[in-house]
């Protein structure tokens, strides 16, 4: 049994590379550094890759191939190495149908920012992956803002169905918030919320009328903490799509009957779980449902491979 002490920059690469191996997700060195987990401080990029090629620490437990690292007790080291190119390729062919999405999202004044969420910011999609959306809207306009957006994608079946249904991509809209609901700390599942943490940090921009994301950032600071070298993304040109014009049709007057209307069609469950706790949060300024919320499974699963990579 080892008798040296990890240092600080040691355990959150360990942390780091332990976190993502819940997802099977092997890390370059540069990514490793970007995404480093609960560093005293920010360690820059020199000293991450020193470490990874030097620790003795960390070399009895991580292995590496072809530049990716991941831990040792992953059997199917290269098969995650492969999958991840197969789950990237995935999402740049999702990213198309965003990106084209987003001219239709434009048509829509109250649509002040638009991120891609989960798997497909990762870009670590499956076909059976969704098109998961993060949107933010004006003040008082979030019920007719859902409305709107997600009638279409409902009359041409491109929204999340049964498990058995076969439909390509759909698009889920699962998370709402007006401008005035941005800071998201109050949403974390326990004092540190990892999920969450990567979760904001990790969103990609497609649509952002009003420097949205870059406020996104200063109000969630608590994930600076947790993640202190993972910057804020901007939107890419890449993803920015043309200006088009916006459609004049919403009016506040028409909000309480989109509310109620859409209320009544929400599932019993979410219904249920509503403003219970952080998983389905069904308000006026947001409008959250993840009512398979796995991060406290996820918050277990890692404590458990962590602690266990500590003691060889």
């Amino acid at each position: 049994m080892e008798t040296t002490q990890p240092t600080d920059l040691e355990l959150s690469i360990f942390r780091t590379i332990c976190w993502f191996s819940l997802f099977e997700f092997p890390l370059t060195h540069f990514e490793i550094w970007k995404w480093l987990l609960k560093p005293h401080r920010a360690y820059d990029l020199f000293e991450v890759s020193q470490s990874l090629t030097h620790s003795q620490w960390l070399q009895a437990r991580l292995q590496t191939t072809n530049g990716f690292c991941t831990i040792k007790t992953i059997d199917s080291h290269e098969h995650a190495i492969a999958e991840r190119h197969v789950r990237f390729l995935d999402g740049v062919r999702k990213y198309r149908k965003l990106r084209s999405a987003c001219h239709f999202f434009q048509l829509l004044p109250s649509v002040r920012a638009v991120a891609a969420a989960n798997t497909l910011s990762w870009w670590h999609t499956t076909e059976k992956s969704d098109i998961d959306l993060y949107v933010v809207t004006h003040p008082k306009k979030i019920w007719s803002t859902r409305l709107f957006l997600v009638f279409p994608f409902l009359l041409t079946g491109n929204r999340p169905a049964e498990e058995t249904d076969d439909r390509k991509d759909p698009f889920c809209f699962s998370f709402f918030s007006t401008t005035n609901a941005l800071q998201l700390e109050s949403l974390k599942w326990d004092a540190e919320d990892y999920y969450l943490a990567f979760w904001v940090k990790s969103l990609v921009p497609m649509l952002d009328r009003s420097s949205v994301f870059a406020e996104v950032s200063a109000l969630n600071r608590w994930a600076d903490v947790l993640l202190p070298n993972a910057r804020p993304r901007t939107v890419h040109p890449v993803h920015k799509p043309k200006r088009v014009f916006s459609l004049p049709i919403q009016h506040g007057i028409f909000e309480p009957l989109f509310r109620t209307i859409q209320k009544k069609k929400f599932p019993a469950s979410l219904r249920e779980l509503a403003n219970r706790d952080s998983r389905v949060v069904i308000t006026d300024e947001m409008l959250k449902f993840h009512d398979n919320d796995r991060r406290a499974q996820f918050s277990a699963q890692f404590q458990e491979v962590f602690e266990k990579g500590l003691v060889l």
